[in-house]
């Protein structure tokens, strides 16, 4: 499994989203020496992780996970889908709205995104344990 990103190469790539968010993946890869699918799962796990550690609001994350959306589908379409990412897209997704039977005084991030973000994050930390032994 992937790990994050540092925090240099992190405030790079979410620099360029905030002033550019229709800029190519490929300049970004290009710039950070890494593939398409490295980069889009790395920044996946460290946008969960910027949620998860209040670092970041939901709206944040959820707001850069709606802009590489577009690129994790690109790359299924010729290759597997990028995973952990588009799980991690999915989380953030769910969200952004009441479920029908949620009650309006429960925040949907937190019951809905918080918990499976908080499983793939478990599990993306299993992998890397795992494959450091």
């Amino acid at each position: 499994m992937t790990k994050g990103l540092s925090d240099a190469n992190l405030d790079y790539v979410l620099a360029v989203i905030e002033k550019a968010p229709n800029t190519e993946l490929s300049a970004m890869c290009e710039h950070l020496q890494i593939d398409s699918r490295d980069l889009l799962n790395r920044l996946s796990i460290s946008v969960a992780r910027l949620f998860i550690t209040g670092t970041r609001d939901f709206h944040y994350c959820d707001e850069v996970m709606n802009i590489v959306i577009s690129d994790i589908v690109d790359l299924s379409m010729h290759a597997e889908m990028p995973q952990p990412a588009f799980s991690i897209y999915q989380a953030f997704d769910a969200g952004e709205y009441w479920h029908s039977d949620d009650e309006r005084d429960v925040f949907p991030w937190e019951k809905w995104t918080r918990p499976e973000l908080e499983r793939i994050l478990c599990e993306v930390d299993d992998s890397t344990n795992e494959l450091s032994k």
